[in-house]
């Protein structure tokens, strides 16, 4: 019955999650599970759970808080120097889809790297929209990675926008991903406009995990969680974190549980690389949001990576 009504609604995977959340807490309030003194903010957390159902609103992540026992810190980058470690990174210098990425658009400045988007009409590889791209030489499998930063004020869909995640280095397909377990691109986070709301800036930010890779006719391809609330996320600093176990994928706002999945075959079994990214959009420049006197920037305050001791 309830398939059908997510049929009905035509329901993404993250409506699903979100009416099957709503309902589940209005039966814990209606047992008595929950505490009178909670009870009003639960009910808050059924009509935000319902809004995300139907409207595809954002939500707020009220899941159990972190817990890392058991695990180590392996990598930290808190940029602290002059200028972009490359014996830890990469750092791309290539065509992408809109422009270039190219080093001379990263910098590092008061223990921050910041990475900025902008039309240059004397660029290196000449006029053209330039941004930065960068990863982890060093690959990784499994652990918890968390990034502190605040995004790039990404105004649409037809925009730049900022992301941190985790892939498999270079091209692949269904035949290698084998649903996820083979590998994958897990976003820890992407950042765009809430829409949704008519919001012309992020108000949170977008995780989501795709399968497939470079094949999009895959029965297994990928899906997006929707939209977490973070505080101001383009004018604060946050941390976005995933816990990438044999089991679930788990997203973390600001420490707090977002949301926990195993999706198509299971977690990825493969080492993967780390990537710090300003995107691209696909549409032409002549109908994107962003004009060629707008440029932005993209704060990054550490990156940390954590696995189990042992």
């Amino acid at each position: 019955m309830l398939e059908q009504f997510f049929e009905y609604f035509h329901f993404a995977y993250r409506q699903r999650a979100a009416f099957t959340a709503a309902v589940d807490t209005l039966k814990e309030i209606m047992s008595a599970k929950i505490p009178f003194t909670k009870i009003g903010a639960a009910f808050l957390a059924v009509v935000e759970l319902f809004s995300a159902a139907f409207w595809d609103t954002p939500r707020t992540p009220r899941g159990p808080e972190l817990d890392l026992t058991g695990y180590e810190l392996v990598f930290e980058d808190e940029f602290n120097g002059d200028a972009v470690d490359t014996d830890v990174w990469n750092v791309s210098s290539s065509a992408s889809s809109k422009g270039w990425d190219h080093p001379d658009q990263l910098r590092v400045k008061d223990g921050n790297l910041i990475i900025t988007t902008e039309y240059r009409e004397d660029g290196p590889n000449g006029p053209g929209w330039y941004q930065g791209d960068l990863s982890l030489k060093d690959l990784y499998c499994k652990g918890y990675f968390e990034i502190r930063c605040k995004v790039f004020n990404n105004t649409s869909r037809k925009d730049f926008w900022s992301a941190f995640w985790i892939t498999v280095a270079g091209e692949y397909d269904a035949e290698v991903s084998k649903g996820g377990v083979g590998g994958c691109e897990i976003d820890v986070y992407e950042s765009f406009a809430n829409t949704v709301q008519n919001m012309d800036h992020p108000v949170g930010i977008t995780p989501a995990i795709w399968c497939n890779g470079v094949d999009d006719d895959d029965d297994i391809d990928g899906i997006n969680f929707g939209q977490w609330y973070s505080n101001d996320p383009v004018n604060e600093f946050n941390t976005y974190g995933v816990l990438w176990t044999d089991d679930y994928y788990i997203w973390y706002i600001n420490g707090v549980e977002c949301f926990r999945v195993n999706y198509g075959s299971g977690p990825s079994q493969v080492p993967e690389e780390v990537r710090i990214s300003m995107c691209s959009p696909s549409c032409a420049e002549e109908n994107m949001t962003r004009t060629r006197d707008q440029s932005g920037d993209y704060t990054i305050d550490y990156v940390r990576i954590y696995q189990l001791a042992g």
